[in-house]
């Protein structure tokens, strides 16, 4: 992990917990099907306000009253910069958005390298404080067994290790389980990206 993205990270980390109660119904997974592979997939986005309601500069935590009254207290770490800025009446508001994809291959099927990518940026001094993260994962596994009946998989690393067996809750995913045979790949692909920024009252 990067230097820039573990000091980024307590920056928003909180807001995001603090707000996720607070989200939208997201959408649910489309299906699609080409060149003998089989996937499924999801992207989830939304955008959620609080209102700074009281700063402690000294203590340096800050009180958020969210879209239904919700009333939460975060203590900032020293991460955070130009933090003496915010203001009661501030807004803070979290933008998130992450997609899912699971991509099902027959035996033989070049499938892409195991990845994780991350990236992250704050607010330079003098500005609103402000942060933004991204993170992309790429895993594969080899199916090893699968029971449509049970709704499980179990998926090992193409290059060994021990066998995990997953229960499938999703109905969406379990509608695919009698389309996955031992021997194929199970590839994930995760995209997320979270943003968090203070924005003056008006």
């Amino acid at each position: 992990m990067s230097s820039a993205a573990v000091a980024v990270r307590p920056l928003f980390v909180g807001l995001v917990l603090v707000m996720f109660a607070l989200m939208p119904t997201l959408p649910r997974p489309a299906q699609a099907q080409a060149a003998g592979m089989a996937g499924v997939g999801e992207t989830e986005t939304a955008t959620t306000r609080a209102t700074v309601k009281a700063i402690d500069v000294a203590s340096r935590t800050v009180t958020l009253v969210g879209p239904q009254g919700e009333i939460k207290t975060l203590k900032v770490g020293p991460e955070v910069q130009n933090f003496p800025q915010v203001k009661a009446g501030d807004i803070v508001v979290v933008r998130y958005r992450e997609s899912v994809a699971y991509i099902i291959a027959p035996p033989g099927t070049k499938t892409p390298e195991d990845l994780l990518a991350l990236a992250a940026a704050q607010a330079t001094p003098g500005e609103m404080p402000a942060a933004a993260a991204a993170s992309k994962i790429v895993v594969t596994g080899l199916v090893v067994g699968v029971s449509p009946a049970a709704k499980t998989i179990s998926v090992v690393n193409p290059d060994g290790g021990e066998v995990r067996t997953l229960n499938v809750k999703d109905p969406d995913y379990q509608r695919m389980l009698p389309q996955i045979k031992v021997g194929d790949t199970v590839t994930a692909v995760i995209s997320e990206a979270v943003a968090a920024a203070v924005e003056p009252a008006k």
